[in-house]
């Protein structure tokens, strides 16, 4: 899910103010690892991470992902806590096609023990959210984690943030084992939208360098038709491969790739879906340029795979944000204690 460029961004500073409960003294000196929140994740029932958030005073579950921009709630969720849609020119647009043009407005919210008032929530352009496979109010998204470290343990179930003023490198406190070190980036180069809080990364895909993102609000990883055309000759007719079915229109099919390694850390055998590029397609107002580059509105240099959760839920990862560094164990590596 991305944010359109090409609008004024609208968001109050009720993020900002949560993360000031937990913002440390400037200091000189860099410090040891301090916790500053930890929730349990729970599961839906396709394998996405759900983590308890209060709004209003009434508990609720959002998914946590890390591939939107703006965090979400959906219609059905801001119905039954009465509050009120209102039009902005900030524009939401989502893979599935959809787009969102509404905020909501919390009076107050706790989320895992950071708390603050005054948050906006863009209306979810995910017509699915609150169904049976996905029982949840929202997604959590890069705005709510953005100002700490991420620590993700989906095989403890523990959903951790960190402060950023630690020593660089000085993170992996679960296991003696040397981590991957992963460098990552956020926005695009050039881009003019400061809410692209997308981690992009290198990974190999047999043996092959591909542009990835971090995307914990999927089941499964997910190819880009385009790119599994150039880089792997890869089409639905392939020996191989298994038809899924379609979206809007397109062929939708599965494929098993040898490997998938996060430097020293490989995954094997992992089941890809590959999915044509339908960004923005429902969008009526995604108009082309006038200019001599043929680009839509909602075009940006994305990444080509998009690592889901049929992987990640194999390891154990830290987001470093000030580094822009993840760093990356096997999920059975021994605990240690912090």
């Amino acid at each position: 899910m991305k944010l359109s460029t090409w609008n004024p961004p609208l968001l109050s500073a009720a993020i900002l103010a949560a993360s000031a409960l937990f913002a440390s003294a400037h200091a000189d000196e860099c410090g040891p690892l301090q916790r500053a929140a930890s929730m349990d994740i729970t599961m839906t029932p396709n394998g996405l991470p759900m983590v308890p958030m209060t709004l209003n005073g009434s508990p609720r579950k959002f998914l946590f992902g890390t591939a939107g921009g703006i965090s979400t709630i959906s219609k059905g969720a801001a119905d039954s806590l009465n509050l009120q849609a209102v039009s902005t020119r900030t524009k939401l647009v989502s893979s599935n096609g959809n787009a969102t043009q509404q905020f909501v407005s919390v009076d107050s919210f706790v989320y895992g023990g950071l708390a603050g008032k005054d948050l906006q929530l863009m209306i979810s352009p995910n017509p699915n959210l609150g169904s049976p496979n996905l029982p949840a109010d929202g997604e959590l998204t890069g705005d709510m984690m953005d100002r700490y470290d991420t620590d993700m343990d989906f095989a403890g179930g523990k959903l951790s943030y960190f402060l950023t003023d630690h020593c660089d490198g000085h993170v992996v406190y679960w296991t003696n084992v040397a981590p991957s070190v992963v460098p990552f980036r956020r926005g695009q180069p050039g881009s003019r939208n400061i809410y692209d809080t997308h981690i992009r990364f290198h990974v190999m895909l047999d043996g092959k360098d591909v542009l990835a993102v971090l995307n914990t609000a999927i089941p499964r990883s997910q190819l880009n038709a385009k790119a599994a055309e150039a880089n792997f000759n890869l089409t639905d007719d392939t020996q191989g491969t298994v038809p899924i079915g379609n979206m809007n229109g397109r062929k939708v099919f599965g494929y098993v790739f040898k490997t998938m390694s996060f430097g020293n850390i490989t995954v094997n055998n992992p089941h890809i879906v590959v999915i044509p590029e339908i960004m923005g397609l429902n969008d009526p107002n995604n108009s082309g340029r006038t200019d001599s580059r043929i680009k839509k509105i909602d075009d940006d240099l994305e990444a080509d795979l998009s690592v889901g959760m049929d992987v990640l839920k194999k390891l154990h990862l830290y987001i470093a944000t000030k580094e822009n560094k993840l760093y990356i164990t096997a999920a059975d590596q021994p605990t240690g204690a912090q």
